[in-house]
């Protein structure tokens, strides 16, 4: 007989100065996310895990979110806590503020073991900005992931996300502000998904011209321009 017991998701996030992580488990799917933003304190990361785990989710799902924070617990206002916000209103969400989770512990090891982002340059030409303008970094950047949105072959069709789209932006910059190992969390946006290599290029704080399309509760990049 088919298990028809409804599934749960479970998102395991934990932030430390500069870095945060993710565990997500579904079932026997699994998935890890993590990133760095420079001079960040833990509990913004801590909270910036939570928010792209949830993002993560692509249809309305009920989830337990494990994390360890006063903070997350305490609330706040800003554009981290709206996503959080949207985030509970699309899924069922339930808190364990405190408990021993193998996938916890995992999420604090990554955190421990995050390389330190080329962001952390004191120079800000090494982070891809030269103060007039876009640095050879960030052009590069740009360049790939438009080349990656322009030939992706398992993308849906471009004219047909813009017929069935609710949302539009066309032409506008958004900020990455998350980089995990296959996806780019831009500001507004949530993630999105990218190969590992494109994502390895990424910096936070970056902010990249580009168009997309909101179907379904899901964006969809239409065009970088860079």
């Amino acid at each position: 007989m088919v298990d028809q017991t409804p599934k749960q998701a479970f998102v395991h996030a934990a932030g430390a100065g500069g870095a945060w992580a993710a565990v997500l488990t579904y079932g026997r799917h699994r998935r890890e996310l993590q990133g760095t933003e420079p001079g960040a304190p833990a509990d913004r990361m801590a909270l910036t895990a939570v928010v792209a785990g949830l993002e993560c989710l692509t249809r309305p799902t009920a989830v337990e979110v494990r994390v360890h924070s006063d903070y997350v617990r305490g609330g706040g206002e800003g554009g981290l806590w709206e996503r959080l916000r949207a985030a509970t209103r699309t899924h069922e969400v339930t808190w364990a503020w405190s408990g021993d989770y193998p996938e916890l512990a995992h999420a604090r090891e990554m955190v421990g073991s995050a390389p330190a982002a080329p962001g952390d340059a004191a120079d800000p030409a090494d982070a891809g900005f030269d103060g007039a303008g876009p640095g050879a970094a960030l052009e590069e950047f740009a360049d790939a992931l438009g080349e990656h949105v322009a030939n992706d072959p398992d993308a849906p069709d471009p004219a047909e996300l813009v017929e069935l789209a609710d949302a539009m932006i066309e032409d506008e910059h958004r900020a990455i502000v998350a980089v995990g190992r296959a996806a780019i969390t831009f500001e507004e946006i949530g993630a999105v998904k990218v190969p590992p290599q494109i994502a390895a290029q990424a910096r936070v704080g970056w902010r990249i011209l580009l168009s997309a399309a909101h179907v379904e509760g899901n964006w969809y990049l239409l065009d970088v321009a860079g």
